[in-house]
């Protein structure tokens, strides 16, 4: 526990962390709508996230060589940095290959899951968990689901949402590792691993399942935004996320990672792809509340 002055101290420490990834997550609302409009020039979707993580590791190399403070990729880096890369193509892989069998609504819906499979996974691996925090997840939960208007509608399951179940889990899976393995190792280094294992993987399937798709790709015309996709994205986006995890706790940040689904909704209406109803409202409230009481409880946890 921690007396009044001292968590002043931590909390001021760790509000640019927090500022940061809610930054972060405004930039990958936006880049779900910059994906669709790639993925509509013809760029196959394993290509695209072979593309988005070799252009983040291309971010972080000279940062590397930027700093002298950055050491040498050490043994755990490589190790830990490959697991969470291998993670995160999966993550992804998986949200790509089950939209081809189900909707997008239905995707942003299951994908959010990962806000119930952190307090599970950490459950499991016998840390211990508030049932607050599990309470506040299912309230971000909720607004995702009323945001998603889908719940009245066909609740049928198929391959598309099994697939995106799992790639909930791979995204759970990836907030606990990065909690577990961030506050150690260097974050330039972690990221940096991290994407070269997502690229690699990548190129690796995009191969042996796209190449015939390669001819139809419209590269010239989408070069703006797979630099921002590549760069903002996914390099400084997963150097953000990795470096926060040093101070916030995975169930926050799955948490703050529902207004993602948010930004979204509120970029699709800027950009004429969507209209503001009253369930996407009411969701959205959901979803910043659940956000705004796992913090005053972690608050009140940290100096009772």
């Amino acid at each position: 526990m921690l007396t009044p002055s001292e968590y002043l101290i931590f909390e001021k420490e760790r509000l640019p962390y927090l500022s940061a990834f809610l930054t972060i997550c405004m930039v990958w609302g936006l880049s779900l709508v910059v994906a669709y409009d790639l993925l509509d020039t013809g760029i196959p979707p394993i290509f695209l996230i072979a593309v988005t993580y070799g252009l983040g590791a291309v971010t972080l190399i000279p940062a590397k060589f930027a700093f002298r403070s950055v050491p040498k990729i050490s043994r755990d880096e490589w190790r830990y940095g490959a697991l969470v890369g291998a993670i995160i193509f999966l993550a992804f892989g998986l949200q790509t290959v089950g939209l081809l069998y189900t909707t997008p609504a239905k995707s942003g819906l299951l994908t959010v899951l990962y806000v119930l499979f952190v307090p599970i996974i950490i459950a499991l691996i016998q840390k211990k968990i508030s049932w607050l925090s599990v309470l506040f997840a299912l309230i971000g939960f909720m607004g995702v689901l009323i945001m998603s208007g889908i719940t009245g509608g066909d609740a049928s399951m198929n391959i598309g949402d099994v697939l995106t179940i799992i790639c909930a889990v791979m995204f759970a899976m990836q907030f606990v590792a990065l909690e577990k393995y961030s506050p150690r190792l260097n974050a330039v280094n972690f990221t940096l691993v991290q994407m070269i294992t997502a690229a690699a993987i990548g190129i690796a399937v995009s191969l042996v399942f796209e190449n015939g798709q390669y001819n139809n790709m419209g590269l010239i015309g989408s070069w703006l935004g797979l630099v921002f996709m590549g760069f903002i994205v996914t390099g400084l986006g997963f150097y953000v996320q990795t470096a926060a995890q040093k101070k916030i706790p995975s169930t926050t940040i799955a948490i703050m990672c529902c207004t993602e689904s948010v930004f979204a909704v509120i970029f699709s209406w800027a950009l004429g792809y969507d209209i503001i109803t009253i369930p996407l409202f009411v969701g959205a409230v959901l979803i910043v509340a659940s956000t705004v009481l796992s913090s005053i409880y972690e608050r009140r946890t940290l100096i009772s």
